[in-house]
């Protein structure tokens, strides 16, 4: 058979539409769900991939050379349709479902992952028919696929700035109906081509009147529920591809200030304010501010705010501007400048514009500067210093468009991260950041006064807990509270050490202010504490079942303490912030499992379902080669997301560069497999061994590199990742044509099977790199990638022996 250009066309857009549908669900299930809910779910969603390829494997009598066309077009034409339906019974289920968040939850996805399985399986039928019916010609589909993916990705990012969450899906339809009528030029099939052109306008035209109502906040269709909770007082809501914001409240009721991180001696205040949260946590509030700050002292007696007290009349630099607290905090309690640095273009958009009458347009106020960067990435970049860098409770809650895959990494709580911040203070300035203070075990602030020690280290400090005061507030003293099984201690760093009068300074203020000094120089109400700023992290993990060494770049897993021997442990689920994120990380290691038992089956039910055994004789290396490079490529495909996520500073950034280019690399590097065997001949062995040396060395360039571009300009960090990473992808794209080849020559009938065992292992190391990053490192994820490849070239070479043999 030979591909017409219509069917390049339609795999193009088949792709396009698949990568879009799959980065839609981690930002719409990072809404809904919690995001270790959303990894799960997308990881059991993506089977569908794998499953379409066995259906098209053991049903050859179904799919055949005649019929292909026909099927590819319905299948894809299916996948449309049901894309849409499988959100709409997702954020349609706790309507019937009264119960507990955590119910509504699991029962949503309960309903909504088959529908998923269902809409990828879908497309995987098109897709596999498609790469394997034209073997001549697979290469060049293979490219097309990989394109139309790296053009899915950017596709996202621009989508997703203009539409909602839910829109988006209906655009998505519309383009894999596009992708139907092309692969419907061959069938002569009218009604079919009708059909696909009536979905793809009716969808096209959805989206565009949606687009018009929501300009006037009454879009057709919206979420109504987050969390498993249902969602009142929504005023605004606002999409991008890491998040989606909204704003609601009551403007002109007055209310008490949030109660958590204020000590008992708040005064009895009244003031009017608004919600914003992400993603339907990470909330932050919008004060009505009326340009006099008097009216703010009260900030005071927040527990986050403490290093204001210390140190008055200041530069400050605020991480995470919020709903702009911080920044009012600053300016009401004597800081001279702010520098408010927010890694969300919509939040800044929404405070400053949108509700900016509300908030008092802080950005307009003398003194103040509100910048749209990601914090690490500023501040590596400015020349500035600062009396005073805060963050309070920065998270990572929600999976960016970048995928669920990457978890809750953040570099902002890394060692690496907190020595730029301390080089870029002034030489008596402070370091202060706030983090939950968990009544059972405080693993949380263990580990943050470790990586304190660290980090002063790193900078020459050989007495570190010189340079080291805590102070916290425990919810409990405030009788009922929003996490009152939770408290807050706010740390501060200094570059100088605290001066016995200095100490004596905070120690008063504590009192003052109705704060308990927790840590010292020169006292500790808790040994472990003494210990963690003393460096001594070893003996702190002897008494307690948690994983407390100091997160780095390459392991920038700050939130997650989880030792894997203490999962036994009861303990470690005792409650509070940190039972949250252990939680997390258990359900990660569940879904490994699963995830291999589901990889194992795709293995072992089309052995069981094949009539004709001889078929599978001297097939296993072949299996192994897609296994292998499935695995590889995700190993270091996600590897290199987290790393250079930290090299460009933004979600955006790490999806509309690193993945756009590392498979816009892996589709030319495809297209061009056919020149390259004319050079190689059967040695095809050669074309993994060139992969295996680019991948060796821009695995141990790539450290070095990343460094290096820290301080850079964000064009020239931009082009300098797309310039190292553009070989890599390269080189990756020839694996499979090369392997589809061999397998062609073995016998033909496999290959279906073959594409679905490259999906499977694809998913097993989309899970496999997290896990591996998390409690490994980068590297190890990195170095199992290139392991895996090198197991394909072994592979291939006692394939091309036996081939040769065979001849």
């Amino acid at each position: 058979m030979k591909a017409k250009k219509q069917v390049y066309f339609g795999i193009f857009l088949a792709s396009l539409a698949t990568l879009m549908y799959e980065l839609l669900l981690t930002r719409i299930f990072s809404v809904t769900t919690w995001y270790h809910f959303a990894f799960l779910a997308i990881s059991m969603a993506m089977f569908g991939t794998t499953m379409g390829a066995i259906i098209v494997y053991l049903a050859p009598d179904r799919f055949t050379p005649e019929n292909t066309a026909k099927y590819q077009s319905w299948s894809i034409l299916a996948f449309a349709v049901s894309a849409i339906l499988a959100i709409l019974i997702h954020i349609s289920v706790p309507a019937f479902l009264p119960l507990d968040s955590a119910t509504v939850i699991v029962a949503s996805l309960f309903v909504a992952v088959p529908c998923l399985l269902i809409a990828f399986t879908l497309s995987s039928i098109c897709i596999s028919l498609t790469l394997t019916r034209y073997p001549d010609e697979t290469h060049k589909l293979y490219a097309a696929d990989f394109i139309g993916a790296a053009v899915g990705c950017a596709l996202i990012v621009l989508s997703l700035q203009f539409i909602d969450g839910i829109a988006a899906v209906y655009l998505i339809a519309s383009v894999a109906a596009l992708s139907a009528l092309c692969f419907s030029y061959k069938t002569g099939d009218k009604k079919l081509k009708i059909a696909a052109l009536a979905v793809s306008l009716i969808t096209a035209s959805y989206v565009g009147y949606n687009a018009y109502l929501a300009a006037q906040d009454k879009p057709v269709i919206s979420l109504s529920w987050s969390k498993g909770v249902k969602e009142k007082l929504v005023l605004f809501e606002k999409w991008n591809c890491f998040s989606r914001i909204r704003v609601f409240g009551e403007p002109e009721a007055l209310r008490k200030p949030l109660e958590f991180g204020y000590s008992r001696l708040l005064p009895e205040v009244r003031i009017r304010q608004l919600w914003l949260d992400m993603d339907g946590c990470a909330a932050a509030i919008l004060y009505r501010f009326t340009g006099d700050l008097k009216e703010f002292d009260f900030f005071k007696y927040d527990i986050s705010n403490f290093a204001y007290a210390v140190i008055k009349g200041g530069n400050a630099l605020v991480i995470g501007v919020g709903g702009g607290k911080d920044i009012l905090a600053a300016m009401a309690l004597g800081e001279k400048t702010v520098t408010g640095v927010e890694i969300n273009n919509n939040t800044v958009a929404t405070v400053n514009g949108r509700y900016g009458d509300y908030t008092g347009h802080l950005d307009k106020m003398p003194g103040v500067k509100i910048v749209c960067d990601e914090a690490r990435s500023y501040i590596t970049r400015s020349p500035e210093k600062y009396d005073t860098i805060q963050a309070t409770l920065v998270d990572t809650w929600a999976a960016s468009s970048s995928g669920a895959f990457a978890l809750t990494e953040s570099s902002l709580y890394t060692v690496d991260a907190w020595k730029t911040f301390l080089e870029h203070l002034s030489d008596t300035g402070i370091l202060t950041m706030t983090r939950w203070y968990s009544k059972y075990v405080p693993s949380e602030i263990y580990r943050l006064v470790g990586l304190a020690n660290s980090s002063l280290k790193s900078i020459g400090i050989e007495n570190p807990r010189q340079h080291i005061v805590l102070v916290r507030v425990m919810n409990s003293e405030l009788g009922e509270s929003l996490h009152a099984e939770d408290g807050l201690g706010t740390i501060l760093v200094s570059r100088q050490p605290f001066t016995p009068e200095k100490l004596a300074e905070i120690d008063k203020l504590s009192k003052e202010l109705g704060f308990e000094l927790a840590l010292s120089p020169t006292m500790s109400i808790d040994p472990n504490l003494a210990l963690a700023a003393e460096g001594k992290i070893g003996e702190v993990e002897k008494t307690v079942p948690f994983n407390l060494k100091p997160s780095t770049d390459d392991c920038p897993f700050f939130f997650q303490t989880l030792n894997p021997l203490q999962i036994f442990n009861q303990s470690i689920y005792a409650g509070g912030r940190t039972a949250n994120n252990i939680n997390s990380a258990v359900a990660l290691l569940l879904v490994l499992v699963t995830v291999s038992f589901f990889t194992f089956y795709c293995f072992r039910l089309p052995i069981l379902r094949t009539k004709d055994k001889s078929l599978l004789k001297g097939s296993l290396p072949l299996f192994t080669y897609f296994f292998s490079i499935g695995i590889g490529f995700m190993l270091i495909e996600l590897s290199q997301i987290q790393r250079f996520s930290i090299t460009l500073g933004h979600p955006i950034y790490a999806l509309s560069v690193v993945l756009f280019t590392l498979f816009l690399a892996t589709g030319l590097g495809s297209l061009s497999f056919g020149k390259l065997v004319e050079l190689v001949g059967d040695r095809l062995h050669m074309l993994l061994i060139a992969a295996l040396v680019v991948t060796a060395i821009f695995g141990l360039a790539t450290p070095a590199l990343v460094h290096a571009l820290a301080p850079q300009s964000t064009p020239i960090r931009i082009a300098a990742s797309i310039v190292s990473l553009f070989p890599v992808g390269f080189v990756l794209g020839l694996g499979f044509p090369a392997g589809m080849r061999l397998g062609n020559r073995h016998n033909q009938q496999l290959t279906p099977w073959l594409w679905g065992i490259n999906g499977a292992a694809s998913v097993l190391g989309s899970v496999l790199s997290v896990v591996l990053s998390m409690f490994l490192g980068i590297t190890v994820s990195y170095c199992c990638g290139f392991a895996f490849y090198a197991i394909a070239l072994y592979c291939c070479l006692k394939l091309e022996k036996s081939q040769v043999s065979s001849i």
